[in-house]
């Protein structure tokens, strides 16, 4: 029984530790979130920053990631999946460390964004290169597309998952910088790194925008239905009812956990050709979940006329 009480009280602690549940996946909640506070406490008893756990998910990941090359050999590729998981729980350890130390920064969240995508590049190297004796170079083309896909359903997930942090919670900071504020923060950077990092988010953020089906003039509407405190209550209501259950869906077809499962599947099975191929025709279902966001926020905006 004391081992029960410890991991509920574990569990309870680990929930007090997230801005907003509507927003979390499951398998977040229940492994990653979870096991990832017991790294977090661990980087807080060694002193370390969460930059540096950061590196730390960064280099295991990418050892993880190149051993997807040896996929003729399942235990070998058992144990990049099994280094890709740890990177994973480290991923989401070093937001929780620099929330419990008050190290929260942007700079910091931009670090976490870049690690998580070279995480997954090493993947497509290493799972790709395997096959080239196989399908010769041309598979090479199949990874770019498969890896653009993956770039474009993650970058418009993390935009509607933020959004409904800003209109719904309503957190202020979780707002979206538009291109033309980032490249102003750009401008007044005197740290070269600061700027270069700052240049890989302004070209991300763009992206994002470019995607979405939510309009300039609808997100500002949005954002004052949801800042006035006339219409804050009904409009944080009425958004969350209409927009939570379609964050099920962006999850599923466009969340890093989908993309891990498959990739670590696939290659312990010897495919991940396969992969590739779920990849690029799940933009498909990205782009039919990206219409259904554009009418339920028309349906939205009507509903405030």
């Amino acid at each position: 029984m004391g081992l029960r009480r410890a991991l509920e009280k574990h569990y309870q602690e680990m929930l007090s530790t997230i801005k907003m549940l509507d927003i979390e996946e499951r398998f977040d909640l229940y492994f990653s979130r979870f096991f990832g506070l017991f790294f977090a406490k661990a980087g807080k008893f060694l002193g370390l920053t969460p930059t540096q756990v950061s590196v730390i998910s960064l280099v295991i990941g990418i050892i993880g990631g190149g051993l997807l090359y040896y996929q003729e050999v399942w235990q070998i590729t058992l144990i990049g999946s099994l280094l890709i998981t740890i990177a994973g729980v480290l991923d989401s350890a070093d937001g929780q460390l620099a929330r419990m130390t008050g190290q929260t920064s942007e700079t910091g969240r931009i670090i976490d964004g870049l690690i998580d995508n070279l995480v997954f590049a090493s993947c497509y190297v290493g799972g790709t290169i395997h096959f080239i004796d196989n399908y010769n170079y041309w598979i090479l083309g199949v990874a770019v597309l498969a890896g653009i896909s993956h770039s474009l359903k993650s970058a418009l997930y993390e935009f509607y998952k933020t959004e409904y942090l800003y209109f719904a919670g309503p957190f202020k900071s979780a707002r979206i910088a538009y291109p033309e504020e980032i490249r102003d923060q750009i401008a007044s950077e005197k740290s070269y790194l600061k700027r270069l990092l700052h240049y890989t988010y302004l070209d991300y953020t763009a992206r994002q925008f470019s995607l979405s089906s939510r309009t300039r003039g609808l997100r500002d509407r949005f954002g004052k239905l949801a800042y006035d405190k006339k219409t804050q209550e009904k409009f944080m209501h009425a958004y969350k009812g209409l927009n939570h259950p379609l964050l099920f869906w962006w999850a599923l077809i466009c969340g890093s956990n989908t993309h891990r499962s498959f990739i670590m599947i696939s290659s312990v099975l010897g495919r991940f050709d396969v992969y590739l191929i779920f990849s690029i025709v799940t933009i498909i279902p990205m782009m039919m979940i990206n219409q259904k966001q554009k009418k339920i926020d028309t349906q939205l905006e009507k509903e405030f006329l």
